[in-house]
């Protein structure tokens, strides 16, 4: 007071007794205001501490909370209330008895964890519920804990906000205080830090995976380039047998066909009576006429069905070499008719039985530019999976539209189907659903890439046990030509 009298007294002789009064009446307003404050605080503080004081009776937590609540209501500066309240001021912080029970937390956990003080204090940390990391969790935390040791580490936390990641120091609470046993943690938020560390994670294991099936790719184009050469060569040994069978069969057929008309003669001008005798005369394999007639008459059938086999077997070992071919395409002209074709016959020993083809043509045949060879692949690759597609066999239906500008092809089945997930999946390199050992992966995916070269769009259209489409676009013309490059 002796200081705002002789602050005011100037004031008193300059103007008068009425100013005196003025500045003594605003003076006795802000102490007032003060006072009021000051009580408000106080009444605020003791209701805080009443609270906590009916949820646990450590000290040492009550020690805490009435720090926190003081530098609160009297808006004071932390860092002058020493180091505990610096610690309660810039971290999450709890304490627990031996037990676990909580005994404090401060308002950074619970503006973290979304709970109220009320609602955690005198109570075991409830924090396993939907935990995401159960080697880092509360229990597992209090697990490694000592009385003598200071722990330090990551804390995953379930709480109401969501699940959250400390970096926490856990004490043991006679490091700071005596009588209390139980620790205190103090921690910091790292949430987001782990939240960008596991998506850097994720990356980089996506990227090892693409680098992994890269190099897989690598490896098996080596092996099919391999495969096409060993491929080559033995269909091309194959060839040189088969010819010289193929001939000697002709031979025998015209052997065959002579005897034939000799005994057919023979059998006109002799009796049937003396016919029998002399065929059971036969010192080697003697036979009844009956017999000889049987033989007589299915002769040219089965030398029909040799050739056709024959045919057949020569056909497969000039696609085959046409497959094996290691040298590169230049596109050309393409019948498309012909490519489905040489795919059919590859994929006949698949769509025998029970698989029933059925093929139909729209529009003109305009001239496609492109390699045959890859493109009977491509429709290999799709005859052979909607046959695999319908192991108790079913219709595969080839339907062409060809017009101007493009050649729309499409391959129908009745088979199983195929789900959206893998459907999302069908074209990736070395994806597939069939057992190991039984498939690489790599039929859709290169033909994919094989359309695409050709400058057109391949896609599937399923769904399980409504059977799949594969609809494949090719551009004609210049469109094509453009890539031929």
């Amino acid at each position: 007071m002796e200081y705002i009298s002789q602050l005011i007294s100037p004031l008193i002789n300059a103007e008068g007794g009425g100013i005196y009064l003025f500045v003594s009446i605003i003076v006795m307003l802000v102490v007032i205001f003060f006072l009021y404050k000051t009580y408000r605080a106080s009444i605020s503080v003791e209701a805080r501490l009443a609270e906590f004081a009916s949820l646990t009776s450590s000290a040492f937590a009550g020690r805490l909370n009435l720090i926190e609540a003081s530098a609160e209501a009297y808006h004071l500066n932390r860092h002058a209330l020493g180091p505990l309240a610096r610690i309660i001021d810039e971290y999450c912080v709890i304490t627990t008895d031996g037990d676990g029970i909580i005994t404090y937390c401060n308002d950074r956990f619970t503006a973290l964890s979304g709970t109220s003080q009320k609602a955690l204090v005198g109570k075991p940390g409830s924090f396993e519920h939907q935990i995401a990391d159960i080697h880092h969790s509360w229990n597992a935390t209090r697990s490694q804990l000592s009385p003598d040791k200071v722990w330090h580490g990551e804390l995953c936390l379930s709480l109401k906000s969501g699940v959250r990641w400390l970096d926490c120091f856990a004490f043991p609470l006679g490091f700071i205080t005596t009588g209390e046993n139980g620790y205190i943690y103090f921690g910091t938020d790292i949430t987001g830090v782990k939240k960008q560390n596991q998506h850097l994670i994720n990356e980089v294991r996506k990227k090892d995976e693409a680098i992994s099936k890269m190099e897989g790719m690598l490896l098996n184009s080596e092996k099919m380039a391999s495969l096409g050469v060993i491929s080559a060569g033995i269909a091309h040994e194959i060839n040189n047998p088969i010819a010289f069978v193929m001939a000697n069969i002709r031979q025998i057929h015209n052997y065959g066909t002579s005897m034939r008309a000799v005994i057919m003669d023979l059998a006109r001008r002799i009796p049937d009576d003396k016919m029998e005798k002399i065929l059971n005369s036969l010192a080697e394999s003697p036979i009844t006429l009956k017999h000889l007639s049987e033989i007589i008459d299915d002769f040219p059938s089965l030398m029909e069905e040799t050739f056709d086999g024959i045919d057949r077997v020569q056909k497969i070992i000039t696609d085959l070499k046409c497959f094996s071919n290691e040298r590169p395409d230049n596109f050309t002209e393409v019948d498309i008719s012909k490519c489905i074709d040489l795919s059919l016959n590859l994929a006949r020993h698949e769509t025998r039985g029970k698989i029933r083809i059925s093929r139909n043509h729209e529009g003109g045949t305009p001239a496609l530019q492109g390699s045959e060879t890859q493109l009977s692949q491509v429709f290999l690759n799709l005859i052979v999976n909607a046959s695999q597609a319908m192991p108790e066999g079913g219709d595969i239906n080839i339907h062409t539209l060809c017009d101007q500008d493009q050649c729309i092809i499409r391959v129908e089945d009745t088979g199983l189907g195929i789900s959206e997930e893998v459907q999302e999946n069908i074209f990736e390199p070395f994806f597939t659903t069939k057992a190991v050992g039984e498939g690489t992966g790599l039929g859709l995916a290169i033909s994919q890439d094989i359309i695409r070269r050709h400058g057109g769009e391949i896609s599937v259209q399923s769904q399980p046990g409504q059977g799949t489409t594969f609809t494949i676009s090719l551009p004609l013309g210049k469109a094509s030509r453009s890539h031929a490059a």
